[in-house]
Formats: C-alpha cells, structure tokens, sequence
C-alpha cells in the first residue's frame, strides 16, 4: 500500500479508568473532601465532589511523572462540571500543570456537560524531559459557600494537533474517515509537498481510514483499510515503480556557469503505460530533481511519454524523479535516475604524474593507490586530501588520469575524516561496475534466450548509468529465472552459467565476451634492469584430471586426461550445469574445464619500475617477463594492475597463467554442485 505511517504524533492517552500510575492529592482548608462517585456516573473517570466555603477553597488532582520528550506538546483534556446554580461568587474550574505551572483555566458559572480543553506547550526551558504532569480540579469562593462536582477524563498528549500526509502534489486532497464510514476531517495540498488536516477539535486515538485524490480534487487515487490514528501522526505517500520507466539523454552534464564544457542540459523522458503494457497517452507526469531546475510536468504523447529538461547553477548528483498520481485506468507509480553536473569539463595534462577529480574538479592530493582489472571483479581507490572541502560530493564521478591519461573511473562511497596530529581526509570507493549494484532486479524469466539477448535487455530494462558496449555471440540458449537481486548479481550469474566473462570500460560501456585476451604488449621487465620485486607461487592442489559434469535432466559427460593423471596422479571432480539441455554441448563443457583443471595454479606477484607511455599494457594482455631466479621466462598475461599515486612510473601486477583465471570460472559450478534436486 503505498500510504504508511512514517512516524506516531502520541506520547500519552490516560482515560482515568482505574488511575494506574497516578497518585491522588487534595488540600483544602475546611477539610471536606468526597471522593464518593454521584449518582448516574459509572465512575470511569476522575470525579471529585468539592467544597467551596466563604473564605477558602481547595484542588483535587491526580498527577504521574512521565517523559515529554523535547519540542512542542498538544494537550488534550475532557471536562464536565455539575454546580450550583446562581452563585456568582464562587470561581471553580479545571486546569492541566506542567511541572506544578498551570497551563490552561476556565471558569465556569454555569454547569455543562462534557467539553474538550486544549493547549499547546512550546518547547520552552523547564517544559521538556521528564515531567510531572498534573489533572486538577480547583475551587476558590468568596461571599457564600457553595459545593460542586468535577469529572476530568481522557487526558491526550501528543506532538501536535494535526495529522500530516507528506509525498503530495499541489491540488492533491486527502480525507479522513472514521471506521464507521463518516467523515471526519480533510484537507488540501498546498506547497506541492504535504498538507496538515487539524484534529484539534476530533476525539483520538480512534480507528479511521483516509482517502487521497488527485490534484483535481475530485480523482480517487486510493483508500485506505483502517488504521488507529491521532493528531501528531505522519503519513507518507509513495508509490512504486509500476508502469513507469524513466531515462536521460546523458549521464553526465554540466553547471551553466561552466566555461568550455557541454552539454549544460540533461533531458529526460518518462513512459507510462497501462498494466496490458500498451502507451497511456494524454496524463500528466510530474518531475522532481535534487539540484537544478527542471521541467516541473509534462502531459504524455502518443506514445506515453513525458519530457522534462534539467538545468542546475551547482554541481553534484541530480537524482531525476517522475511521478504518475494514478487514476481508475492505471495506479499511481513512480521512478527515479541518478545524473551528474559536473563542475567543469576535465583537463587532463600529460605532465601531471596523477590527477585526480570528484564531479568535474581536480582536488590536490597527499597519497593515493587505485587497482585494475579488465573482468567483473572489483576495483576500488583510496586517495587522501590535505584538507576537507565542501565540494567534495559524496556518491560523485570520481577520475584518476596518468600522465594525462584516464586510467580509473569510480564512485565516491566512503569519506573518513580523522582529527590528531596528523589530521586525515580519506576519500574512498570502488570502480564504476558498482553502478550494476544500485539497481535491483525485479522477476525476470527467461527461457532459451542466450545471455547476450538477455543482459542486453537487462541493462535496457533497468538503466543504471551503464550502457550496452560489446557483447560476443555466446550461442548456448539458457533458461534462468532473475528474483529481486541485483543487476550484477544477475549478471555475474549469467556469465557463470556460459564461462564467459564481463567487464565495465572506463566510458562506462559493458562487454562480454569469452575472454579479454588483447594480445601481447610492447613491455619487457627484467630481473635486474626493471624489476623490483617478483614471486611466483605454484599451486598444485586445484588439479583435476578426471571430470564427470551433470547437465540437465539426466544428460552426463566425463572426461579425462590419462597423460596427466599418469604424471600428477588421479584426481576427480565434479560439475554441474544446468543449463546445458544438449548431450553435445555438454560434452565440450566438461572437456573445457578439463583442459582449464589439468594445469596447476600459477600466480606472480611483480613490483616494477614503469618507464611505458600510459596505455602501453593493461589487464589481460601479454607482457614479457624475464627472472631466472625465481624460474620466469616468457609471456605471462596481466590480471590486476595496482598503482601508487606518489609514482607514476611504480607499478604492482598480479600476473597468471591462463589456468588461475578459469579455475575462478570454476567457482560457479562449485556452488551448483550442492544442488540436489536433480538426480
């Protein structure tokens, strides 16, 4: 349901029905006090008989310490007086006291029934925190004696008297009813945010459910089932995502008092649809930004869409909300996208040795790494500022250029600000691919669609700030079922299923393909010329030379190497695909991991001096690399690169041989295994 209560307005509802917590307190000078309940009364209520003489006068009361919190308080106070007729001398009244401060009195010089005192109590110095708070009867009388009666009953403390709906449109009406089917309050959007329907004079907490219209005022969008409220609750409208779909023309944009940088406007386009799926034409869509200006409604054309044109004075992130208020044909939905204003445009220099940018402007740095890769494994940066500056913005476009050339793109995700004798400011996050983890997944079933078709639809359907790059023909049909996950989660899923592997450029573009392999690369490392530092670690215990794979249904493939098990001895393992429906296709799965299992795990370690131009070697190609003493000669590929951004010419690489980057293939059918219920 898309109205929910955000926050409870009550802090005390006392119906005097058997004074539990409440001590009793009387004083008056002649002594005559009756707490007997009058004929008639059920006694579900504070009632005192009191005495007035001449002379004197007195109070009776009942008072508990409680804790009112901090901020303003509403109270809320029932009264009924039965007394003499015709005795003008005499003053009696009810009051409520704060901390022994009356707030509120009447006199009454004539009987009456039953009447709501109400008062609001600002958060003045002494008003707040623990509180005794006092239900008074008092008398005091001159000329004539005189007796009386006082009732005092549903003592109501709230935050105050309104009960507010936020999420609203200008024009948007809501109504209050309560459970019996009557109206009892409403009120009218104003400020194009929220509106406060006063329940000063309505008795609560009771049951009530609320109706909410369109900005017409007449349109019912949604009613309610009931719920218990009272004056000082909020409610908060919002609604899903439903049939609207929202996307921009660019990712990022820039401020208008940029100089050299374009464009300076991001347009948006929302599309609306019916539950069948067919365009709603002829409606209006409102549009939100959080920084900016942007078209404030559009009406959909034939086509069901709505445009709007954002335009913002500062930088930061522009998160693009579209709103449909709903009527009888199509609920109400919403949608929302992150842009980015830029600052500036860069400027990359090639004789910088690093630079590094938040949102379009350089910060000066202290120290600073960044690591990467050319697969879907993550990345992430750290750099350390000398100071913090309010312009730095969290969740921001962050680039990291080497001698002029980009060589990270990620996000701003963490800042860590320390005070001592070294203050620090830390600026922290990982790699653009975490844009795959901002968007969730609803149920997506697919069924003989091979993984191209499908992430590419994935990528269309939930826009995230990454678009379709190169995606490789992968003929395997497969049929997967995608549930409230994320969309790197599904996708690494569906890579999983293939053995093929992805990755998110620094434009962010997304490729898949079967391998990342660009080749070799003019770079040499020598041990003694260049090299630093270098270990090669040689990891026998993965090997596997003996493999039965399960596919779907019944379908079993096993394959072996006798060579290998002759030289390493015999070692099984097993796999499972469920995806493979097809004997043949199955048979060449089980013989490729086979030939990716026989070989052992190679990983090397290598700290270098890095004379190159920038974009020389990166991820995945070959480099050469010569260290007799640790037994390296020949082309190895590069798996991770790491960078300390105090050198520009020092380099750490993670290389492998081809081995180490299959068996972390291998790790999806690992987890497949522990499926039983295929047999």
């Amino acid at each position: 349901m898309p109205i929910s209560k955000i926050t409870t307005g009550l802090i005390l509802e006392e119906d005097f029905e058997n004074y539990s917590g409440w001590d009793d307190h009387w004083v008056d000078s002649s002594g005559l006090r009756s707490w007997s309940n009058p004929a008639g009364e059920d006694g579900n209520c504070f009632y005192v008989q009191l005495t007035a003489y001449a002379n004197g006068g007195g109070t009776a009361s009942k008072s508990k310490s409680m804790n009112l919190g901090y901020g303003s308080r509403f109270f809320k106070l029932w009264h009924k007086c039965d007394g003499p007729v015709g005795v003008p001398y005499s003053s009696y009244y009810t009051a409520l006291a704060i901390g022994g401060y009356y707030l509120f009195g009447q006199d009454h010089n004539a009987p009456h029934d039953w009447q709501i005192h109400t008062l609001t109590l600002g958060p003045a110095a002494g008003n707040e925190g623990v509180q005794t708070v006092t239900a008074c009867a008092i008398s005091a009388a001159t000329g004539v004696g005189c007796y009386f009666y006082e009732y005092l009953d549903h003592l109501v403390i709230t935050t105050n008297q309104y009960l507010r709906v936020t999420g609203l449109r200008t024009g948007q009406k809501v109504e209050v009813y309560n459970a019996g089917g009557s109206k009892i309050a409403e009120g009218t959007c104003s400020n194009n945010i929220n509106v406060d329907i006063d329940l000063i004079n309505i008795e609560y907490p009771l049951s009530c459910y609320l109706k909410l219209y369109a900005t017409n005022g007449t349109t019912l969008i949604e009613q309610t089932t009931a719920y218990t409220m009272c004056a000082g609750d909020e409610w908060g409208w919002t609604t899903s995502a439903g049939t609207l779909t929202i996307s921009v023309d660019v990712p990022i944009f820039y401020r208008q008092d940029a100089i050299v940088a374009a464009p300076k406007t991001c347009n948006a386009t929302a599309n609306l649809k019916t539950l069948a799926g067919v365009n709603y034409p002829g409606v209006t869509v409102y549009f939100t930004s959080a920084i900016g200006t942007i078209t404030a409604s559009d009406t959909t054309d034939a086509n069901g869409n709505a445009h709007a044109a954002l335009t913002s004075t500062v930088h930061g992130l522009a998160v693009i909300g579209a709103q449909w208020l709903g009527d009888a044909a199509v609920p109400a939905c919403s949608i929302y996208i992150n842009t980015h204003c830029f600052y500036e445009a860069e400027a990359p220099d090639t004789l910088k040795g690093y630079q590094f940018y938040c949102e379009g402007i350089e910060y000066a740095f202290t120290a600073g790494r960044y690591s990467r890769n050319e697969l879907g494994d993550p990345n992430d940066f750290e750099v350390e500022i000398p100071e913090w500056l309010s312009t730095v913005t969290p969740n921001g476009f962050v680039n990291i250029y080497r001698k002029g050339v980009k060589e990270f793109h990620g996000l701003l995700k963490q800042i860590e600000r320390s005070l001592s004798d070294a203050p620090q400011v830390l600026l922290k996050g990982p790699d653009i691919a975490s844009l795959l983890d901002d968007r969730i997944v609803d149920i997506r079933l697919y069924s003989g669609n091979t993984a191209q078709y499908i992430i590419n639809e994935l990528l269309t359907l939930f826009p995230c700030g990454v678009s379709v790059g190169t995606l490789g023909i992968c003929a395997s049909p497969l049929t997967i079922t995608i549930d409230t996950e994320s969309l790197r989660n599904a996708i690494q899923r569906i890579c999983d299923m293939v053995g093929w592997v992805y990755r998110v450029n620094l434009d962010r573009t997304f490729d898949f393909a079967e391998s990342f392999t660009f080749g070799t690369a003019p770079a040499e490392f020598e041990e003694g010329v260049n090299i630093v530092n270098v270990t090669n670690d040689l990891n026998y215990a993965p090997i596997a030379n003996w493999i039965r794979m399960r596919g779907s249904e019944a379908l079993v493939s096993t394959k072996q190497d006798g060579t290998k098990i002759q030289q390493q001895g015999f070692h099984q393992a097993p796999s499972f695909n469920r995806s493979i429906s097809d004997q043949s296709t199955l048979d060449t799965a089980c013989q490729a991991l086979l030939d990716m299992k026989v070989l052992e795990e190679q990983t090397i370690s290598l700290n270098a001096v890095d004379t190159y131009d920038p974009g020389t070697f990166g991820p995945e190609d070959y480099v050469t690399v010569t260290a007799p003493s640790v037994g390296l000669s020949g082309l190895y590929p590069i798996k991770k690169i790491q960078r300390d951004m105090t050198d520009p010419t020092y380099v750490e690489m993670d290389l492998v041989n081809r081995t180490k980057s299959w068996y972390d293939l291998d790790k999806a059918y690992k987890r497949m295994i522990k499926d039983a219920s295929l047999s």
